[in-house]
């Protein structure tokens, strides 16, 4: 019994809390969708500027991880 009572405590603490309001996450989410296919536009349309590729690439692929992620947010599924 006291063993069942051990594990118990370990659960006991605070609750997750996100970092935005989660009626922030659908409109974050349409943000950073946005921005991320904007630039995956310009990348795809860029040719022969290695920098410029690699910049557009960049920002492409941190803005469309951040809208995947905070539009699962958004549905309830904090990652």
């Amino acid at each position: 019994m006291t063993q069942a009572l051990d594990i118990d405590a370990l659960w006991v603490g605070t609750p997750f809390a996100p970092v935005f309001s989660p009626h922030m996450h659908p409109v974050l989410a349409f943000v950073f969708g946005s921005v991320g296919l904007a630039y995956a536009g310009k990348f795809a349309v860029t040719r022969a500027d290695l920098k410029r590729e690699v910049l557009f690439g960049g920002v492409a692929s941190l803005a469309l991880g951040l809208a995947c992620i905070l539009g699962v947010q958004s549905l309830g599924l904090y990652l």
